[in-house]
């Protein structure tokens, strides 16, 4: 995991600008993440220093300018050291939040999977078969179990996911859950498509299925819904056989 970050104050040209003065942003970024902050400041494009990422000039004015912006610049090397000491995932955004004094937001595996699960039943008969909700519902049971047997928790969040609980979670399907390696390897593509949703919304920066592998290929089965075979049973066919 990254701790590194760069900081970066400039002027951002305004919609339907014609001249004078610009907004000076600042721009938090972590592995090639950028998050945008504003100083509330201004300044004359003319008096813009851009590689020193200051005003130029030695007015009281300037100083001052430039001194704020030191000052902002420690408080994010400040929310930087604090994200470190509470050993929270530093991200651009989880950098800006805390400069800014708001809470990050934690997500949590089982609370993730859940709402995928709901999204996926209101989508019934729109892309997904009753028979796909069932097996991710079976996938949402065995996490539970896993949990709770091997971790002594109910949820844990998605940052605190590693190869460790992978390959336990694995192990736990073969040997408590009596799971073929195939049907083993269905409710592994469940877990994984969660933890690449998670990395989609950059709640997570690493995949912990990095180094995964299993031979197994997952079959899902999917069966006619009644409405399907209701519509099957009234064809007329016109060649008899």
């Amino acid at each position: 995991m990254s701790t590194n970050y760069s900081l970066l104050f400039y002027l951002k040209k305004p919609k339907n600008y014609v001249g004078g003065m610009k907004p000076i942003y600042m721009r938090i970024t972590v592995a090639g993440d950028p998050k945008e902050v504003s100083t509330g400041r201004e300044c004359d494009p003319v008096r813009w220093n851009a590689k020193a990422n200051r005003a130029k000039g030695t007015k009281e004015d300037i100083r001052g300018l430039n001194a704020y912006l030191d000052t902002l610049e420690r408080k994010v090397a400040d929310a930087h050291l604090q994200l470190v000491k509470d050993g929270t995932e530093i991200t651009a955004e989880s950098l800006k939040l805390k400069y800014l004094g708001k809470d990050v937001q934690r997500q949590y595996l089982m609370e993730t999977f859940t709402e995928h699960n709901r999204k996926m039943e209101a989508l019934l008969g729109k892309g997904f078969k009753p028979n796909t909700l069932k097996g991710y519902n079976t996938s949402v049971a065995h996490l539970t179990s896993y949990l709770e047997k091997c971790h002594g928790e109910t949820d844990i969040e998605i940052r605190h996911i590693d190869h460790a609980f992978i390959t336990g979670y694995e192990f736990f399907l073969r040997s408590d859950m009596e799971c073929s390696a195939v049907s083993a390897a269905k409710y592994m593509k469940h877990l994984r498509k969660i933890i690449n949703q998670c990395l989609a919304h950059r709640w997570i920066t690493e995949n912990p299925f990095v180094f995964y592998k299993t031979k197994a290929k997952p079959r899902e089965k999917e069966f006619l819904t009644p409405d399907e075979l209701d519509r099957i049973a009234q064809k007329e066919f016109s060649i008899t056989r």
